[in-house]
């Protein structure tokens, strides 16, 4: 995949940098942050950042091995992605650390998706944080740092990694799919900044219909009788009903920005003239937004989807017309 020197824009690189110019260079990193994408090659590049001798060329033999993931130094777990680090794989990694580099003066450990470890896994590494081999050296990413033991946080500089720009999203996406610029607008918009969530969507056959169902929940129901024919439409992607109100969502902060006059927030800027046109005031926006809140709080707690989703576009269509 093609980031475009996300890694060289980012705080993180300013930050290694400084720990390598002031020799503070940590043992342990932890990585924190909602895209596992992006994480995951942050670490990498944090590791060439570490081992290449050119700062971080991209281009040298221990860049391209890293790269490809065939540096005997820089190792990467777990090495099957559909699971979590395992106790397995931790004495493997306990094993290597005190081993002495092959290729380069330090041996780095990649431990992606930290926060799936098994307990039994975290609390075996957990000796080795603590008293390291000079030698060695870990990167753990986490998308979810609640899950990680605070003895083995206690023994990691922490570095949260915020969501990218919409620019930067939008140019990883037209470098990684068939997409024209034309095309690229609904996909950024509901990504908000998450290249994970934009490699998803890409390959959602679905996405695009979803996405105008929703634009068409918010923008275009005005009757209560045609509450029945929207509620089958959204029940008819099952398992799939969050995602549709996380759409409606983002749309109705779109409509709310506009009548805000705060344009400059609107993630969709092809629809403008829609959400200007619209018939919702800001009060019933505010009301609507919170609405969506309560019902994915319902869906999360088992209520039956029907009830919620019903519910959902009277109470819309109410404050719509009550609030006017």
């Amino acid at each position: 995949m093609e980031f475009n020197n996300l890694y060289n824009n980012s705080e993180l690189k300013n930050i290694v940098n400084n720990d390598i110019k002031n020799n503070m260079l940590n043992h342990a990193y932890l990585l924190c942050g909602q895209d596992e994408v992006l994480l995951k090659y942050l670490a990498k590049q944090f590791a060439k950042n570490i081992l290449c001798e050119n700062n971080l060329c991209n281009s040298c033999l221990v860049c391209n091995k890293i790269e490809k993931g065939i540096h005997s130094d820089v190792l990467t777990y777990p090495q099957d992605e559909s699971k979590g680090i395992v106790v397995e794989d931790v004495n493997n990694i306990v094993e290597k650390a005190y081993v002495f580099p092959l290729e380069a003066n330090k041996k780095i450990f990649i431990l992606n998706n930290f926060d799936l470890a098994t307990i039994q896994a975290q609390n075996k590494l957990l000796k080795t944080l603590e008293e390291p081999p000079t030698s060695s050296m870990f990167i753990l990413t986490s998308t979810n740092p609640s899950n990680i033991l605070n003895t083995i946080k206690s023994r990691a500089k922490t570095i949260n990694i915020p969501l990218l720009k919409n620019d930067a999203v939008q140019d990883f996406i037209l470098k990684n799919s068939t997409l024209k610029l034309r095309e690229v607008a609904p996909y950024v918009s509901s990504a908000q900044g998450n290249l994970t969530k934009a490699i998803k969507i890409i390959a959602d056959a679905d996405f695009i219909s979803i996405k105008d169902l929703s634009l068409s929940v918010v923008l275009k129901l005005k009757e209560s009788g045609e509450i029945l024919r929207y509620a089958n439409k959204i029940l008819s992607y099952k398992g799939r009903v969050n995602e549709i109100f996380d759409e409606i969502a983002l749309i109705v902060l779109d409509v709310l920005y506009t009548k805000m006059g705060l344009t400059e927030n609107v993630l969709n800027k092809d629809n403008l003239q829609n959400y200007l046109n619209s018939n919702f005031s800001v009060k019933a926006l505010k009301i609507v937004y919170d609405e969506i809140l309560n019902s994915q709080n319902k869906l999360k707690n088992n209520c039956n989807v029907n009830v919620v989703v019903d519910n959902f576009l009277v109470t819309m269509l109410e404050v719509k017309h009550k609030w006017k």
